[in-house]
């Protein structure tokens, strides 16, 4: 299974990621970056059925709600999971959305894995996780 994390993540992280997923080949997942699989700035309508086409799951925090619904649908469409977190109020601080990511990769692996596609799940800056309807 792939799991791709959007441009709204520094490739910093992205890479932190995948390193550390490395050490656990044997879950059968991979880490992916959008930018580095479809370019910088690739219309959501291209990115959204390639990730369907690899059956992955993709990692947003994209901040406008609005763009978020028309994702979800895309995903919806395309039976792709989705995890969006959601930032607080004054945005992400680096190290904060680093620690939510990695305190959240296991439940996020599990998730992915065990769910029928498509699904939608927000992970707020808490930590807590609540499906999309």
């Amino acid at each position: 299974m792939r799991i791709y994390f959007d441009e709204n993540f520094s490739l910093s992280l992205v890479a932190g990621i995948q390193k550390l997923q490395d050490g656990r080949k044997s879950d059968g997942i991979t880490v992916h970056s959008v930018i580095d699989e479809f370019g910088k700035g690739a219309p959501d309508d291209e990115w959204i059925p390639g990730i369907a086409s690899q059956n992955g799951c993709v990692i947003t925090q994209d901040p406008n709600i609005n763009r978020v619904r028309a994702q979800w649908e895309l995903c919806k469409q395309n039976k792709i999971g989705v995890f969006f977190f959601k930032p607080p109020k004054r945005g992400w601080d680096y190290w904060r959305i680093v620690n939510l990511v990695v305190g959240s990769w296991a439940r996020i692996q599990q998730i992915a894995k065990e769910s029928t596609r498509p699904f939608g799940c927000v992970i707020e800056s808490t930590g807590k996780f609540y499906n999309l309807g």
